[in-house]
């Protein structure tokens, strides 16, 4: 157990008011994260998605602070999502009810947060040792997080005033903007077309069968995959060819419509169109992650029948 001096109580309560500056301000851009992401997937946010979904917005925008702020923003990101993820056990009342919405789900977690950033304020001395420890899952994986009060008095978290301070905001918004977006995707679904399509080796080549990206401007839901399949007849002829696979992202595909997701919804969420061919730098995913790594969003297949 360590005892704190006056000055690295001080760093503590600096940094803990510059949190809450920074809280602030995520949940004002949080705000318009969630408003632009139901607007654009055309889904109406009318009813509660529950404490942990209100809990996983603010962690996974506050754990992305790690890959921007080396050890200020792994520390300041352990320490805001270890208690987070302590209201899954003891659950504040503020957030133990039913609410109207997700927007008042994030709005009454990030204030809840100020409320005990407000607390560790008062009195660092009397949590100096406490551990504030649990895990973070977002579109990428889980990860654990552990943190001390005291660990705050190793960092020096950027004040409003410091450029640095908007960088972090920058950081985090665009995660907390990935984390509406994996937690509303799963209202869709990843369709298979069957059947696959064949393209002979012998006339089509790898790069034929990758394109140039063309493909997606018109079918913008869709990422298409190919398999090389080796094959030869019987007089040992090599007869391989491409194995084409067509897969989109929607609703219910049927037999006058694909079902496919809306066209400016996917402007706004694929980086990529072939892999590496960049159609949207402040994209939030790229498509083949998205397809094939992105484990929440349910997948299913139709047949067209010919």
């Amino acid at each position: 157990m360590s005892t704190p001096t006056e000055e690295q109580i001080l760093c503590v309560k600096e940094n803990l008011r510059n949190l809450i500056d920074f809280n602030n301000l995520l949940y004002t851009e949080g705000n318009t994260k969630i408003l632009n992401a139901y607007f654009l997937l055309t889904l109406s946010d009318n009813h509660d998605l529950g404490l942990a979904i209100g809990l996983n917005l603010l962690k996974g925008a506050f754990i992305a602070l790690g890959d921007t702020g080396g050890p200020i923003g792994i520390v300041a990101g352990n320490f805001a999502c270890g208690i987070l993820d302590s209201y899954t056990e003891t659950t504040p009342i503020s957030l133990n009810q039913q609410m109207s919405n997700l927007m008042t789900r994030f709005q009454k977690t990030s204030e809840q947060l100020n409320v005990d950033f407000e607390m560790y304020y008062g009195d660092p001395t009397m949590y100096w040792n406490k551990t504030f420890s649990g895990s973070v899952t977002n579109a990428f994986g889980t990860y654990p997080v552990s943190c001390t009060l005291s660990d705050l008095a190793t960092i020096r978290f950027p004040a409003k005033t410091d450029s640095l301070f908007m960088d972090y905001i920058l950081k985090a918004q665009y995660a907390l903007d990935q984390q509406v977006w994996y937690t509303l995707l799963p209202n869709f679904k990843i369709t298979q077309f069957l059947p696959s399509n064949m393209y002979p080796c012998k006339t089509y080549t790898e790069a034929e069968m990758t394109g140039d990206g063309s493909f997606y401007a018109k079918h913008k839901s869709y990422w298409v995959n190919f398999i090389y399949r080796h094959s030869t007849n019987r007089h040992g002829d090599d007869n391989s060819y491409y194995e084409q696979w067509q897969n989109s992202i929607g609703g219910d595909a049927g037999a006058f419509t694909d079902g496919h997701l809306n066209d400016g919804a996917c402007d706004y969420l694929f980086i990529d169109s072939n892999d590496n061919l960049i159609i949207n730098k402040d994209g939030l995913f790229h498509r083949t992650f998205l397809f094939t790594q992105m484990k929440n969003i349910p997948h299913t297949t139709h047949t067209y029948q010919h």
